[in-house]
């Protein structure tokens, strides 16, 4: 199982477009929560934070494998994908950010799915 931190850098000035697109992932929860199925993704949640007047989102991202989860949905046709791929482009710094693996991850899914 792979289990990734990313930590995306808001250019500077797009941070509205930044809050928008949290905005979006919020508002369409219930429709990418299937998408997860397609992409043999368990859990995705998303942080923000500003520090020295830098902006960060960051993604934790639980899957199979994260290479097929990334592939399958920069692939799909499905507009959520679409739209959060462009808002993506138009704010985040990719040049900059981390992606970080989890050296240890600890569940308990089993007590939660009873």
């Amino acid at each position: 199982m792979d289990n990734i931190l990313y930590r995306f850098e808001i250019k500077k000035g797009k941070e509205s477009v930044a809050e928008e697109w949290l905005e979006y992932l919020v508002s369409h929860k219930e429709e990418a929560e299937p998408l997860l199925k397609q992409e043999k993704a368990y859990f995705e949640a998303y942080f923000k934070e500003t520090v020295e007047d830098i902006m960060y989102v960051y993604m934790f991202f639980s899957c199979d494998d994260v290479e097929y989860s990334n592939k399958t949905a920069l692939e799909s046709n499905n507009e959520l994908n679409t739209k959060h791929f462009e808002y993506m482009k138009e704010c985040v710094a990719l040049d900059k950010g981390n992606i970080m693996e989890s050296i240890l991850y600890l569940n308990n899914m089993e007590d939660v799915l009873k």
